[in-house]
């Protein structure tokens, strides 16, 4: 299974590569990183779990239906409704399509080069074979691989849990904070309780940590390769550093020992993969990869037993994507805010920080425990880009965190030094939290249902290729392109001139990227 994540993790890279650098920088490169693939996928396997020799139960016919209908609802692929933001991942897999790589919108003699620079890589295998297909086929590839990523992730999150793949997904699938709280008890024009179908998640303002549904209703792009990198560094780091007799045998009456690192080359790969597809994320998982790279190092020898190849193409990786994302300067903004102390807590604690405190019992001494804590409380005040996107993004890590430490109290049930309180308050916790998730399944249920059945036609369907140069704010989630089924208004980013496309679209003539590396 872990090779199958690396396959779905790297095809991407590998299509990048070949898409936007010039050859004779792509080809070099891509030996490193096949010849790295591949001496991850001969190494014998450290378990024996695979997506294809599933024990095939009811239990497993309710995960497959459960995550199938989960990614359904999330409007990918436009089989459901669609949320706002899936304007701009559509006109995204668009341009791909439509525009040789790289992507350039304008590329004259003189003057400003526009190109699409942002985080492209979880669109590229559907795009790719959308070029020699059409737009339906583009989405029906889209919405196979991203069910593919969320059955590998659901189904490294029941190992890791050692339970089954549908309890884990359900714990995936409803884990929360408690907005319903932030929304009941700090009531404003939106969002509201009633309907059950608003964006409780906007109650704090510009301050969001987004439920898991909620990032794959949104940000999918992001959120799924995020999610499989972070759960099998996680699952990496449960690994035993010495192998027992049974498996490895006795040699010459001793116990052989599996090398301690020869982990940390492999942490820095998957981290260097989670920059490529989730940049953002990537901050907020650094602190997890250090704490691993701490543990697995002996100082005394510290660069034993490192894999050079899989370092190689992890700076590779990272350089590249670099050299790409700083080409917009869009996201280089970059700051602190100030927070009334009030507020800053209000939102720490129903984000969060309750659910934290009632690990602390069982968790304290675990330094994934600190770090989340940390992490939760300082990311609020960190600025980086526009709007609230650091604040909601490099969140996914510690909150994906946080949800991996409450599971495995509440699936290991022989974990004797975890009180009754302890759990009873966690299941409580998780119950309230699902509200934000079944608001957010709700509306869309609602919508899709909507467009189905009572609709007697579609008058928004008209898809017009006529240039648009402006994306109109979002207003309430549920009320967004009415008569329609999806976010689609955009036939191209070419002629974009306001502020939120230029997250997209950058001047990048005197950019590294462009003088060295960008294909002409």
């Amino acid at each position: 299974m872990k090779r199958l994540s690396y396959i779905y993790l790297t095809l991407p890279f590998i299509l990048f590569l070949f898409g936007w650098v010039r050859l004779t920088i792509a080809i070099p490169l891509a030996i490193i990183i096949f010849f790295t693939l591949w001496q991850l996928i001969k190494r014998p396997s450290t378990t024996h779990y695979s997506l294809f020799t599933i024990h095939w139960s009811l239990s497993t016919v309710h995960w497959l239906l459960i995550t199938v209908l989960w990614l359904l609802l999330s409007g990918i692929g436009g089989y459901a409704f669609q949320n706002w933001d899936h304007n701009w991942r559509n006109v995204v897999l668009r341009d791909l399509m439509n525009f040789n790589w790289p992507v350039y919108y304008a590329q004259p003699e003189s003057g400003p080069v526009k190109m699409l620079v942002y985080y492209v890589g979880f669109w590229l295998p559907s795009a790719l074979i959308a070029k020699i297909t059409n737009w339906q086929i583009a989405n029906f590839v889209l919405f196979v691989w991203s069910l593919f990523g969320l059955l590998l992730v659901t189904h490294h999150l029941g190992n890791f849990f050692k339970t089954s793949n549908f309890k884990a997904t359900l714990l995936l699938i409803f884990f929360s904070g408690l907005d319903i709280f932030g929304t009941l008890f700090f009531p404003q024009e939106y969002p509201t309780i009633f309907p059950p179908i608003t964006h409780l998640e906007t109650w704090a303002g510009n301050l969001q940590y987004s439920s898991f549904t909620t990032q794959l209703f949104w940000v999918f792009n992001q959120s799924i390769p995020a999610w499989l990198c972070i759960i099998v560094i996680a699952r990496r780091a449960t690994f035993p550093t010495k192998q027992s007799p049974n498996s490895v045998g006795i040699a010459s009456g001793k116990e052989q020992e599996r090398p301690r690192n020869d982990g940390r080359s492999e942490l820095i790969l998957l981290w260097s993969l989670c920059f490529f597809f989730a940049p953002l994320a990537s901050v907020g998982l650094l602190p997890y990869i250090l704490i691993e790279l701490i543990k697995q190092t002996d100082f005394k020898s510290p660069f034993k037993n490192l894999r050079w190849e899989q370092l190689a193409a992890a700076l590779i990786i990272f350089l590249l994507s670099t050299f790409y994302f700083t080409a917009n300067t869009a996201a280089q903004s970059r700051g602190f805010q100030s927070l009334p102390l009030d507020k800053f807590l209000l939102f720490f604690l129903l984000e969060g920080g309750i659910l934290w405190l009632i690990l602390t019992p069982s968790k304290y001494k675990d330094p994934r425990w600190i770090v989340t804590g940390i992490l939760l409380a300082l990311i609020p005040f960190i600025q980086l880009g526009s709007d609230r996107d650091f604040v909601m993004r490099a969140s996914i890590a510690p909150l994906f965190y946080l949800m991996l430490m409450t599971g495995e109290i509440i699936f290991n049930k022989s974990a004797h030094h975890v009180s009754l309180i302890t759990r009873y308050s966690l299941l409580v916790l998780l119950v309230l939290g699902a509200f934000t998730p079944l608001y957010e399944i709700n509306r869309s249920i609602y919508r899709t249902y909507d467009y189905y059945f009572l609709q007697d036609s579609c008058s928004a369907c008209d898809f017009s290729m006529d240039p648009i140069t402006k994306l109109t704010q979002p207003g309430k989630p549920e009320e967004e392109h009415p008569g329609s089924l999806t976010a689609d208004v955009l036939p191209t980013l070419q002629f974009m001139t306001d502020e939120l496309s230029q997250n997209f679209i950058a001047n990048v003539r005197q950019t590294f990227f462009y003088k060295y590396l960008a294909k002409r």
